[in-house]
């Protein structure tokens, strides 16, 4: 590591890092990769129109209503996740910007 990479506060490999570890299997799971997985379950939870009788039809109705709650929020979390990621990658970036106007501008 270098004079000046051990004086910054941020270092910006580990933002990244910290970013791409939401989204990528990096050693073992990340986030996004378990909210994969359990995108598949409510879409298995669905039920017939029928499966409760004609009684029944009322919370069937109500059942898929909950399940296109979970489908939803599981996809919305999915596209948060990978937001961040490209939030924490632009702060890395914005670090390196400001870096290198510092250097050109300020006399040490």
């Amino acid at each position: 590591m270098s004079q000046g990479e051990a004086a910054r506060i941020h270092r910006q490999s580990a933002i990244r890092a910290l970013g791409d570890a939401l989204v990528d299997d990096v050693a073992g799971t990340s986030p996004v990769s378990h909210l994969d997985q359990a995108a598949d379950f409510p879409s298995n939870m669905r039920i017939g129109p029928w499966a409760m009788g004609v009684l029944g039809w009322p919370l069937t109705k109500e059942h898929d209503k909950i399940v296109g709650y979970a489908e939803t929020t599981v996809d919305n979390t999915i596209e948060a996740l990978h937001d961040h990621r490209d939030q924490l990658h632009t702060v890395a970036d914005n670090i390196q910007t400001a870096e290198n106007w510092s250097e050109a501008n300020v006399r040490l």
